[in-house]
């Protein structure tokens, strides 16, 4: 009797908890298990700082004071938050006087300041290695910067020709904080991200870093759907090219240019973006990875947006992290889960990137970038981010970071200090209030999902070659391939959708592998064992191209 009577309690309470979501059943589940197995059975996973939801916190202008700071990371723990990620942008008007520099021995003993503090509330603290997005800032040299190119036709002597032109894009970084303000790194240049890094040094010293649990990389915006002369660019590209490919990427400019045999000016093109997709994962990311694990600290990676293999990109950080927007038509009283499935930035399908990346790697941390448009500023409900959390849940996401809260110092006026991005998760917004509710329910979901193994079946193949042989745009432009949340043509456009929603909607549990990945699988026993764990079988998709080592 006393077992039923617990069942019913706990259905009851997942009852008046809201409607029968996906997530719901994961806690659930777990929680019948307990109430059958009796008091003998396992407890409940502990729910500590990193099982509770973090949020990005703006300091805008970086000014903040140890007793502004200290109120605020008080608010936030008593409204159930685990950590903050500090992220340093542009200023608060009015505000300047109180303006910390990027990287001064001010805004460094700040952000000591906020370790510490957090330490004792039981908060975890992340920042950005560097301000605003993407990396940049006053140590990257013209030189150094985003390069775009593209091929030019020439006529020299009464002939025909072909010539490779260069152009700085002066691409600066978005949101910049005082002091922090220059250009974007190059991407494609391992220089330019270790004089990046050497510069971060300088006014970061390894000491600095003690407390903090993660530096964190967000999406790739260092160019736009490569229109133009946008980026795509390094001074090594040519020499990566030859000892990758096998030939000289100079002596077909031709077709690099779109002209001649549209079969080889497609594969010249497949190989040029390859080869950029390589020098990511390769030669200049992985820079960033030994920097910050040098320094005793973990890697958060936002790798969508970039023109490479997102599989790879992401599983090169120790947590891998997506982003689900949740914009789109919107009516305030009807935001239910089923209804806007998939709306938006809403599909799971392009969440489980960073999720399968994680999976096969043998990461433990999946998270995602949470709520940033819902609806407009103090108009987002707390049951739309639950239906979007929950969203999150079943892509395989296990660490909800909101997008965000914002630094304020009491003494302005409500609604304080605001970032543009519209859920204002902070004290000052009326659904603070319940969010407590909220983030104790995120808390025990990501307990019971932390602290379990991903067993998936299927291995779903990725074949991200067909999609590198995508014909240019236009003639002349080197356009690499943006795979972003928001853009999706990457995706919807190719023959790997139409079998991811195949087996997602037939129940088929599957993870998304990638050429490398497969690379270093082994087969024993009828099973297929990655890093990561065992699959059962390899699924792919209607392929057109595929290296001979993966065939």
């Amino acid at each position: 009797m006393r077992l039923r009577r617990d069942a019913d309690r706990i259905r009851m309470e997942a009852r008046r908890m809201g409607r029968w979501l996906p997530g719901c059943w994961v806690a659930l589940a777990w929680a019948l298990g307990l109430a059958c197995r009796g008091a003998a059975g396992p407890e409940w996973p502990p729910v500590g700082r990193e099982q509770r939801p973090w949020a990005y916190n703006w300091w805008l202008g970086s000014a903040v004071d140890r007793g502004n700071l200290a109120r605020e990371l008080r608010r936030y723990a008593e409204g159930g938050l685990g950590g903050i990620h500090v992220i340093p942008i542009y200023g608060a008007k009015g505000a300047e006087a109180r303006y910390l520099p990027y990287l001064s021995e001010a805004w460094v003993e700040m952000l000591r300041f906020a370790v510490e503090e957090g330490e004792r509330l039981g908060m975890g603290v992340d920042m950005t290695t560097g301000t605003g997005w993407c990396f940049g800032g006053p140590d990257i040299r013209p030189e150094l910067g985003n390069l775009g190119a593209g091929v030019v036709r020439t006529n020299m002597a009464g002939e025909a020709g072909y010539t490779l032109e260069v152009r700085q894009t002066r691409r600066k970084v978005k949101r910049a904080a005082p002091g922090g303000e220059g250009l974007m790194l190059n991407p494609f240049s391992a220089e330019s991200m270790l004089a990046y890094l050497a510069g971060f040094d300088r006014g970061f010293p390894a000491a600095a870093a003690r407390g903090l649990r993660a530096m964190y990389h967000d999406s790739y915006e260092y160019f736009h759907g490569g229109k133009g002369f946008d980026a795509g660019w390094a001074p090594g590209v040519p020499a990566a090219f030859e000892s990758r490919r096998g030939y000289r990427l100079e002596d077909h400019l031709r077709e690099l240019g779109g002209r001649g045999d549209p079969d080889v000016a497609t594969r010249v093109l497949a190989d040029y973006r390859e080869t950029l997709s390589d020098l990511m994962i390769e030669e200049v990311f992985p820079q960033w990875v030994r920097w910050s694990a040098a320094r005793g600290l973990r890697t958060r990676n936002q790798a969508h947006g970039s023109p490479g293999n997102l599989l790879d990109l992401y599983a090169l950080a120790d947590i891998p992290e997506t982003e689900m927007f949740g914009r789109g038509e919107r009516d305030p009283l009807a935001s239910g889960f089923d209804a806007r499935f998939a709306e938006g930035d809403r599909d799971p399908l392009i969440s489980k990137f960073a999720s399968s990346a994680a999976h096969v790697a043998g990461r433990r941390l999946v998270a995602a970038e949470t709520g940033t448009w819902l609806a407009e500023h103090f108009c987002e409900t707390l049951e739309e981010m639950k239906c979007l959390v929950d969203l999150l849940f079943v892509s395989g996401v296990n660490h909800v970071i909101y997008h965000g809260c914002c630094y304020s110092p009491d003494d302005a006026a409500w609604p304080g200090w605001l970032f543009y991005a519209s859920t204002q998760m902070n004290p000052r917004n009326p659904i603070w209030h319940d969010a407590p509710a909220l983030n104790a329910y995120i808390g025990r979901c990501q307990a019971i999902l932390q602290s379990g193994e991903p067993d998936n079946d299927i291995l779903l193949y990725w074949p991200i070659h067909d999609l590198w042989h995508t014909p240019a745009e236009a003639a002349g432009v080197l356009d690499p391939i943006e795979c972003g949340v928001h853009r999706r043509e990457w995706f919807d456009g190719q023959a790997i959708s139409a079998t991811a929603r195949r087996l997602w909607e037939r129940g088929w549990c599957f993870d998304y592998v990638s050429d490398r990945q497969l690379g270093s699988a082994g087969v024993s026993g009828g099973e297929i064992r990655v890093p990561g764990g065992v699959y059962r079988a390899i699924v792919v998709p209607p392929t057109r191209h595929m290296p001979v080592d993966t065939l």
